[in-house]
C-alpha cells in the first residue's frame, strides 16, 4: 500500500518540493507580518494574546508540519 503523502517519482517529488517552498513563504509571511503588529498591541492585551494565537495557528503549526513533510519527502526513495 502506497501513502498518498509521499512522492512515488523524481517529478512528483520536485512538484511536492515546488509546493511546499511557495507554501512555507506563505506562512513565514504570516509570522512575519504579526510580529511586526505585535508592538503596536502591547497597550491591549486581549487583542496582543488573539495575535498570539493567529500567528501559532497560522503560521508557526502548519510550518512545523511542513518541515515535516519536507524530511518525509527527502528520505522518501522515488519509485
Amino acid at each position: 500500500m502506497e501513502d498518498s503523502a509521499t512522492p512515488s517519482s523524481d517529478d512528483e517529488r520536485g512538484t511536492r518540493l515546488r509546493q511546499l517552498q511557495h507554501d512555507i513563504k506563505t506562512n513565514l509571511s504570516i509570522i512575519s507580518m504579526g510580529l511586526q503588529a505585535l508592538p503596536g498591541l502591547k497597550d491591549e492585551p486581549e487583542e496582543f494574546k488573539e495575535l498570539c494565537q493567529t500567528i501559532e495557528e497560522s503560521g508557526v503549526r502548519p510550518l512545523k508540519e511542513m518541515v515535516a513533510e519536507i524530511i518525509e519527502v527527502a528520505l522518501s526513495e522515488p519509485r
